[in-house]
């Protein structure tokens, strides 16, 4: 058996690197080069078994999550040119210290089936688990800066919240019933990629909100305002633990029709959903 590893440091949240490493399991074709097809087989307490083609080869592996120890374990069932496990580990450089930066690993613990195979290991494997590693270092560094940053666009503004995706979405909604928005419909970005194309994406869904009220309101001034109604949600997975929101900015929507009485009322909503945002940031 021939085992190979590789570390490096990586200045990021434990959940932020701990995300990376089980959206690899399942999208493994946003992170390894040359898989062309992945699909889960069947779904363990723990972990899962799946098969991936990779440049004409099938290849079965049993994935084991273990958050508590940082590990996701991948042992092959049945590949054509080695057998043993690979090993991707996250854990702190120190105890002491909560903000010490995090070593992450990867271990390749294989054994050849023949002569070209063992050639294989000795000349590609080493560069290959470099750059697996670094690739998922500057991922989650980016994710970090991304995640400390203000949330804003030029149509659109919002938060993160500490919150996993399947709190968060209740709190969306029954913030803005406080606000008098009640949501018109509601989209499942996810399931719709499923649906309709078989691609794995992250949890997402779009609220279409509105204050009918309000839209009372913008209707006697402009009646081709629908076309712009209602203020769309979006509301999606940053992590484990952490939620996206994002809220069409009223004031730059109702911009584009040129008409100034629209002016106020448009500030009134983003005020109001403004007031969502806040809400979300505080504990319940």
């Amino acid at each position: 058996m021939r085992k190979i590893s590789f570390s490096c440091e990586v200045h990021a949240a434990l959940d932020t690197v701990w995300t990376l490493l089980v959206d690899k399991v399942e999208q493994p074709h946003s992170y390894l080069p040359g898989v062309t097809h992945a699909r889960v087989l069947q779904h363990y307490g723990n972990g899962l078994l799946r098969e991936i083609k990779t440049e004409g080869v099938v290849i079965k592996e049993k994935v084991v999550l273990d958050k508590p120890h940082g590990e996701v374990q991948y042992f092959l069932i049945d590949h054509p040119l080695f057998s043993g496990r690979v090993i991707n580990r996250v854990v702190p450089s120190s105890v002491q210290s909560p903000v010490a930066p995090l070593v992450l690993t990867i271990e390749v613990d294989w054994v050849p089936k023949d002569d070209e195979s063992e050639r294989m290991i000795r000349r590609d494997l080493p560069e290959q688990i470099q750059r697996e590693v670094m690739s998922l270092k500057e991922r989650a560094e980016t994710l970090e800066k991304q995640e400390a940053m203000p949330l804003a666009t030029p149509y659109a503004f919002g938060a993160t919240v500490t919150l996993p995706f399947a709190e968060a979405l209740p709190r969306v909604h029954q913030e803005l019933q406080k606000e008098g928005f009640g949501v018109l419909f509601e989209i499942d970005v996810r399931q719709k990629f499923k649906e309709k194309l078989d691609k794995e994406f992250r949890n997402y869904h779009i609220l279409g909100a509105c204050n009918p009220g309000l839209a009372y309101q913008a209707f006697g001034v402009e009646l081709d305002i629908g076309t712009l109604l209602p203020c769309n949600v979006a509301v999606y997975s940053a992590n484990e633990t952490r939620t996206v929101v994002m809220m069409m900015d009223p004031v730059a929507g109702l911009a584009l029709v040129g008409n100034p009485q629209l002016t106020e009322l448009s500030h009134t909503v983003q005020d109001s959903l403004k007031r969502v945002l806040s809400a979300l940031q505080q504990p319940v």
